[in-house]
This record gives C-alpha cells, structure tokens and sequence, in this order.
C-alpha cells in the first residue's frame, strides 16, 4: 500500500495537485493548513482543494490544522480529526498538525512512528524508539526546505520534494 501524506498546503491548489499527479498512492493523508488564516467560505465553497479532497474522499484521512477550524468539514461530506492513529506494516502511526501535540508535547498514546506538519520543515528522524516524520509544506517552505512531501511505500518512507526529488528515506524495521 502506498501512502501519500502532506500537509500545509496553505492555499496553494497548483503544489498540491502536482504532489497529487506525482505519485500513484492508495490512501491520501493530509495534515491540515488548507488555506491561510482568515479564508472566508465563499472562498473555500469554491476551493480546487477542497473539491480535490472530495474526489479523493475514499482514500483520505484528513487533520484539522491551526488554520482549519473556520471550515464546516460536514459542509463538503468530509470530516477532519485533531489526531488519529493507524497500524501500518505492524508499525503505530500516529497523525496530527502538530500544533496541540509534537514531539515536545506528546499526547497520551501515541505509537511508534509520530506524524506531524505546522513546522513546514520536512524530517526522517529517530529518537529514543520514535520515529519522527515531517512532510514539510507543500504551499510554503520554511528554513531553505523546499515544497515536500512524504511517500510511505510497504516499509520505505521517502521524503520528496515536488519535484520527487529524494530528500531522505528510511527504511522501517
């Protein structure tokens, strides 16, 4: 099973769906940050991202970012989590923005592979047993990165860029 996973798109449709066109993948995981603070509905109503979330919606996991709460998820059929856990390859993946919880601010559970957005700074790192992922920003890159997202492929995870260029890639055990 391949999983996309991206996040803080932050209004910017062309990344997004070039990150979309770049990789066949069976589940879509989106780590919030759709728009800028302060988008308005009549603007979302209208959004090439949310109608691309919507022609994905069988494949998508979807996470409220620091941005997100003005959307009526409901509104388009789709529903957004604060935080969401999934088993992968005997592997514990757990899904958030990073905004409530990151690596300094661990929630109650969480499993062996933590991942988070908010930074726009991408990452493959392991640390005392957690595996700390970052896809970094599609829409707007921080600290020289470029636009960035995360493949999660059987037990490989890439970290690319939308050029799908390879950052970095690890292999789980």
């Amino acid at each position: 099973m391949k999983i996309l996973i991206i996040s803080d798109i932050h209004g910017d449709y062309d990344s997004f769906n070039k990150a979309l066109e770049n990789e066949k993948y069976d589940k879509l995981i989106v780590l919030g940050d759709l728009f800028e603070y302060g988008s308005y509905y009549d603007e979302i109503d209208d959004s090439e991202i949310i109608n691309k979330l919507i022609e994905n919606k069988n494949k998508l996991l979807l996470i409220k970012g620091n941005c997100d709460y003005m959307i009526d998820y409901e509104k388009y059929g789709l529903y957004a989590h604060d935080i969401f856990s999934l088993t992968i390859n005997n592997h514990v993946f757990t899904f958030t923005h990073g905004h409530l919880y990151n690596k300094i601010n661990l929630p109650r559970f969480y499993g062996d592979v933590f991942v988070t957005g908010h930074t726009h700074i991408p990452k493959i790192e392991k640390e005392k047993n957690i595996i700390y992922l970052n896809p970094g920003s599609i829409g707007k890159p921080r600290g020289l990165s470029s636009k960035s997202y995360i493949l999660l492929d059987e037990n490989k995870i890439q970290l690319k860029t939308i050029d799908r260029k390879i950052i970095k890639e690890m292999i789980l055990n």
